[in-house]
């Protein structure tokens, strides 16, 4: 047998064998070295192939609702879902925070027109006698007061303010007219700020001159009973001290709460009329009232200074009586706005109170933000667990 079929048949032989040693052959000065067969050419071995299979199903890692997958796989859509859950977080928090300071400036608002009625109504009592700095008040209440309904109405951006849902139309429709009267309201007080201005300036004159009329006219009538005047002289001078303050009061009565009155405006003027001719009458004598001129000097003095005095004080009245017509219509527009501001207040109330049930967070989205943030917990949960399974294949 040659030497090439002889180690044929040694290779043929060991060829299930894992490994050979290495063999030398010599013959005829030839030597041959045999080689270890390659893992390609050798027969699997069956401890091995059930090793290899062992491993695969040990890298498999079963999760509830997900069910068995491989490491790699499960943290795939657990990353998935975990983003997924915190991006639904994430925007309802957004949503929530966003209505929550939406209704807050509503709430906001409406207590500012709230607070803007009741100033309305006690600004324009007091433009009506005459203070200066109460039409700004007047001017700026009305002007917030209207632009705060219409923003609740219709959204104002300038004020960062939404329009009211239609949850709200019914308080809505009853607050509009109202707001609406007192801007009418508000107008016409404005359009006679200046005879209100005149009027409140005549009123002030008046009260304080009729101290001084009060005592000249007492002057007057002490020196008629020291000189034991005739008793006519003596009870016209008794007539010049009570008109004095009749002057005064029938000045201040003239506008009331129903508006101005015309029996203070009659007594007014009457009153006025009646203390100059009683006083002409004893200064310079009156047939009429059966008064004799007065022939004592510091008499006349005092019937001077008095009817002097009488002069300025009619001219201020004048102011009153010259311009009644503007002065009603001031007082009218006045009661309304008063008459107003109950229902305002009531109205604009029950709508801060409706609002005010909604700043906080309602059941369904405390249910959304409830249910995202545990669905991004089991999530998060999920992948560390399945990292950690596969830390210890």
């Amino acid at each position: 047998m040659s030497l090439m079929d002889q180690l044929k048949t040694l290779l043929g032989g060991k060829s299930d064998v894992n490994t050979l040693d290495d063999s030398v052959v010599s013959d005829a000065g030839v030597s041959i070295v045999a080689q270890r067969p390659n893992r390609q050419d050798r027969h699997p071995d069956p401890m091995e192939t059930r090793m290899d299979a062992g491993d695969e199903v040990q890298a498999l890692v079963a999760l509830p609702l997900l069910g068995r997958r491989t490491a790699v796989q499960h943290q795939r859509t657990l990353a998935v879902l975990l983003a997924l859950g915190l991006v639904v977080l994430g925007g309802v928090t957004l949503m929530t925070l966003s209505s929550a300071d939406k209704v807050s400036q509503q709430v906001a608002s409406t207590g500012q027109a709230l607070m803007q009625s009741q100033r309305l109504a006690k600004s324009v009592s007091q433009a009506l006698v005459g203070s200066p700095s109460a039409f700004k008040e007047v001017l700026d209440s009305s002007s917030v007061l209207g632009k705060t309904l219409r923003g609740l109405q219709q959204g104002d951006v300038s004020m960062s303010l939404d329009a009211l849902s239609g949850a709200y139309a019914p308080e809505m429709t009853a607050l509009a007219p109202l707001v609406e009267n007192a801007e009418k309201h508000a107008a016409v007080v404005l359009g006679q700020e200046k005879i209100l201005l005149q009027v409140g300036d005549a009123l002030r004159a008046i009260n304080r001159q009729s101290s001084d009329l009060l005592e000249v006219a007492e002057t007057v009538s002490s020196l008629k009973l020291q000189q034991n005047s005739p008793a006519v002289e003596i009870s016209a001078a008794g007539q010049l001290v009570m008109l004095t303050q009749r002057i005064g009061k029938s000045a201040n009565e003239f506008l009331t709460m129903e508006g101005v009155s015309p029996e203070a405006v009659f007594l007014l003027g009457k009153d006025l009329n009646s203390f100059r001719e009683i006083a002409t009458g004893l200064l310079k004598g009156s047939a009429e009232l059966r008064l004799a001129p007065a022939s004592d000097v510091q008499v006349k003095e005092q019937l001077e200074a008095l009817i002097k005095l009488y002069e300025s004080t009619r001219t201020e009245a004048g102011a009153i009586l010259g311009n009644l017509q503007g002065l009603v219509a001031a007082r009218e527009a006045q009661a309304a706005i008063v008459a107003d501001s109950e229902p305002l207040r009531l109205g604009f109330e029950k709508l801060q109170a409706g609002l005010s049930g909604q700043t906080g967070l309602g059941g369904l989205q405390l249910l959304v933000l409830a249910v995202s943030a545990l669905f991004a917990l089991g999530a998060a949960g999920g992948l560390a667990f399945v990292q950690l399974q596969d830390s210890r294949v």
